[in-house]
């Protein structure tokens, strides 16, 4: 019993070791991650290192780098706040972007630039930071996080703090940006000629400078609630880079890949919306030639969102046979005229109907209308306007929907309708997606047709298709 009691008692006394070791362990401070550096440069200070969520300097006793007269000259001290300015990294990630927030009542500068009181900027490697004075340059600031601007020309560069990557293509890949003096966020689309290149032959299109201004000031001036707005745009030999709209939502091929598919209502939401901004596009003689899911960006991740169409204007830069190759180099949205006539000779905007149909399609049931699996070439498939509504998912689809998406799907453009004969599709007849559609873009001079009754559909026999 003894024994066994001297055993417990051991044990017992070793557990409470482990136990206070561990709250040892536990009550000892993490580690902070270093994602920046302030050097001095005329300021009596080596380096500091920045390891918490925001860094402020100035006179007051409470700050993280209280400046003295040890520090600096008294004719500066006497214009430095209580608190002349203050750098935060979101959560210390070295993803996040570094603002620099101006309190001074004599000026924060970044590169002899005034932020201004209260105005924050982006504070990006290497810029030098002065105080009360542009001349007197304080600080450099070193960001300890990779470089992302590695190969950007400059023109994005001076303008834009580049960050982490939001996804990439068979063309090249989007980047976070962040306007330097804004803040404001955009996605940036690198475009790569020589992916997009069919051949080795030089496109028109870009043999032209003046030509691609031109073009460039025409898409930066599109505007409509259903279109990315495309901010800025620099055309370089080997690649364009398109700063768009940031869409928090995502494309409408992820979204379709996580739901599996979408309902009908949701379907008509989305599509309603893309309409009208291929309507607006057609309207102004632009055709976009590569409507797909994953050019079509949502603005939130919630069901009901207001959706924009982007990659509008890329046709305008690159090979016209080139920009309707997906991902795999199989054209599952492209029109049957492009592909019989290599994209080699002009075709009207009707390829934009054929696409929309194709979208509806999969958005309907989550698969496409053409594919290799399904026995035949994709491409021979398109060609002879061959598909049918295999998924069981159709079951449950109205017959309005399938008369959309067979009208769209006719080999034949001149008997394809326009986009202004698929706005006024009885399908789109639907007062309750009309109304929210409408409060979604938030046009309320817009003429968007509403109907007093949802309109029945008539007991008709299934398509076999």
């Amino acid at each position: 019993m003894a024994r066994d009691g001297t055993q417990g008692g051991t044990q017992g006394a070793t557990q409470s070791q482990a136990s206070n070791i561990w709250t040892q362990v536990e009550s000892q401070p993490m580690e902070r991650i270093v994602w920046g550096r302030l050097y001095g440069k005329n300021i009596k200070i080596k380096s500091l290192d920045l390891n918490n969520d925001e860094f402020k300097a100035g006179r007051g006793e409470a700050n993280d780098l209280v400046l003295t007269l040890k520090d600096l000259p008294e004719k500066i001290l006497t214009r430095i706040s209580k608190v002349h300015f203050i750098i935060k990294r979101a959560n210390c990630e070295l993803t996040n972007p570094v603002y620099i927030q101006d309190l001074s009542r004599n000026g924060t500068f970044v590169n002899n630039e005034k932020i201004g009181t209260n105005n924050m900027r982006i504070l990006k490697n290497d810029d030098v930071i002065s105080i009360a004075h542009p001349t007197y340059k304080a600080f450099v600031f070193k960001d300890l996080s990779p470089n992302e601007a590695i190969g950007l020309p400059e023109e994005i560069t001076k303008t834009y703090s580049v960050n982490r990557k939001l996804g990439s293509g068979a063309y090249g890949l989007v980047r976070l940006v962040y306007e330097t003096r804004t803040c404001q966020q955009f996605a940036m689309k690198i475009v790569k000629k020589n992916m997009l290149a069919g051949s080795a032959r030089p496109s028109t299109n870009l043999s032209d400078p003046e030509r691609v201004l031109n073009e460039a000031k025409i898409m930066k001036n599109l505007t409509h609630p259903c279109v990315v707005r495309m901010h800025d745009i620099v055309d370089k030999p080997d690649s364009v880079y398109m700063v768009l709209e940031f869409m928090r939502g995502g494309d409408l091929l992820n979204r379709i890949i996580s739901k599996k598919l979408l309902s009908e209502e949701t379907s008509k939401l989305y599509f309603y919306q893309m309409c009208h901004a291929v309507k607006y596009l057609h309207d102004r003689g632009i055709t976009h030639r590569d409507l797909k899911p994953d050019n079509v960006l949502l603005e939130s991740g919630d069901e009901d969102t207001l959706l924009k169409v982007s990659d509008f204007g890329l046709s305008k830069f690159v090979q016209k046979d080139s920009v309707m190759r997906t991902l795999c180099g199989t054209p599952l949205y492209v029109a049957p005229e492009v592909l019989i006539t290599g994209g080699r000779e002009a075709y009207t905007r009707k390829v934009d109907i054929w696409s929309l149909g194709v979208v509806l399609f999969t958005c309907l049931s989550g698969t496409l209308p053409f594919s290799d699996e399904y026995g035949s070439p994709a491409a021979e498939q398109i060609k002879k306007g061959k598909f049918a509504y295999r998924h069981p998912a159709w079951k449950g689809i109205s017959q309005r929907a399938k008369l959309l998406i067979n009208q769209m799907l006719i080999t034949d453009p001149k008997k394809r309708p326009s986009i202004d004969d698929v706005l006024q599709a009885n399908w789109l007849r639907d007062t309750k997606v009309l109304q929210k559609a409408k409060q979604l873009m938030k046009l309320d001079s817009m003429e968007i047709e509403e109907v007093e009754n949802n309109f029945l559909e008539p007991p008709t026999k299934r398509s076999r298709r």
